[in-house]
């Protein structure tokens, strides 16, 4: 329903009668990429936020011989410098409650938690997921539709591709609304009327949705067709038109125009991409010491110095990589060498650029990872994550019409 709060009755699980200590929350949080990389409040974006770039090295020489005579010098080469362009983009929570969920949760006797804070953070949570799915998807999509099959005339189950699926994007996600794009956004293929999660399988990799108000799904499934994509609602509007930010998955795999500069000529501002390849058995992507040691070789090539990088990993490949062991590498900074564990919270093993660190992340999509120099990473915008307005004030406010 549209403008609709929480109420007492969406709240019961808060009040006191027959319930335990405290709310149990089921949502993971694993946001890594978020708190990896720190928001710049030196970089606050007004119209834009230009960063100039340079793509090439002076050129202008004059080889004169071994004579000594005089002889004529070259015209000047400059560098070619150009200007990457970023503009912000909003991303808004609206959430409200009910007077009288708020009255009845005021102290301990009457309810569980307050009920003001329980919603504060979990708006706070359910930011910081969207966010992490942008920070790593934006501009991409959550899944790509493997198959389709109609279970009602309003539900529909799809199944996501192998390489496509993160249990981190989809975990929570349940009256999430969502739309559904053919390939190359030209046009959603649900037609009218809103579409919402109404549940998921991690274990089967599929994600049902329910139409919300009006319209019906057409069977056979011919609506919703393999390599259709899936986004949150409002992320794309079609065509060329996208409303999030580019994610680092966007940004690596640009290599038309990335922030302005068109850089299909230009290596330095591309990303590096190694194929590792796909286990025909299991239908997913392969990941092995030597495939991030050629993903590093490639971004040496490029420049990249004596630094340490971040390898954002699927949980499945976390799995792979635990199990090959490694002359070179040790984990996280307990190791000794006289002593190894089994079982390790981090990974951490040296290549030609120096400390190679192995993050294991749910928001990861089984086919990719994703190596990162967090140093050269910053996270800009108008303003971080806040409750408050332009002018410092709260942004909360009593809703005309309901009580």
């Amino acid at each position: 329903m549209a403008n609709a709060g929480n109420a007492v009755s969406t709240l019961n699980g808060l009040f006191k009668d027959r319930y335990a200590d405290s709310v149990q929350d089921l949502v993971p949080d694993h946001v890594k990429l978020y708190n990896d990389v720190k928001f710049d409040n030196s970089k606050k974006v007004g119209e834009s936020y230009n960063e100039p770039v340079i793509l090439s090295l002076e050129s202008g020489f004059t080889y004169g011989g071994e004579d000594g005579s005089l002889f004529d010098l070259n015209d000047v080469k400059e560098f070619k410098m150009k200007n990457a362009k970023i503009k912000a983009r909003e991303l808004v929570l609206r959430s409200a409650i009910s007077i009288g969920a708020l009255s009845r949760s005021g102290s301990d006797p009457q309810a569980i938690e307050k009920a003001m804070d329980l919603m504060v953070g979990n708006m706070l949570k359910s930011m910081y997921h969207r966010l992490e799915v942008q920070m790593f998807y934006g501009q991409e999509g959550l899944g790509e539709v493997k198959t389709a099959d109609v279970t009602t005339s309003t539900e529909k189950v799809i199944e996501v591709t192998d390489a496509t699926w993160a249990a981190g994007i989809w975990n929570g996600t349940t009256n999430a609304e969502v739309e559904i794009f053919d390939s190359a956004l030209t046009a959603s293929v649900i037609g009218s009327g809103a579409v919402r999660v109404k549940g998921y399988s991690l274990k089967n990799k599929t994600v049902t949705i329910e139409l919300v108000a009006g319209g019906s799904f057409a069977s056979p499934a011919d609506d919703i067709a393999a390599t259709d994509v899936i986004y949150f609602k409002g992320a794309a509007a079609g065509g060329a038109v996208k409303n999030e930010f580019l994610g680092i998955h966007a940004i690596a795999t640009e290599s038309t125009n990335l922030f302005g500069i068109a850089n299909a000529n230009e290596p330095l501002f591309q990303g590096s991409i190694v194929d590792v390849g796909t286990d025909a058995t299991a239908n997913s992507a392969v990941l092995s010491f030597a495939k991030i040691e050629e993903g590093i070789s490639s971004m040496v090539e490029k420049g990249l110095m004596e630094e340490e990088v971040c390898v954002y990993v699927n949980p499945k490949q976390w799995d792979d990589l635990l199990t090959e062991q490694d002359a070179k590498r040790v984990h996280d900074s307990s190791y000794s060498s006289s002593k190894v564990e089994a079982g390790q919270k981090e990974i951490v093993f040296y290549g030609q650029n120096g400390i190679i660190k192995i993050v294991s992340s749910t928001f990861v999509k089984q086919g990719f990872s994703y190596i990162l120099a967090k140093k050269d990473l910053k996270r800009i915008g108008s303003t971080e994550v806040t409750f408050k307005r332009p002018d410092g004030e709260e942004y909360l406010e009593l809703l005309e019409g309901k009580h």
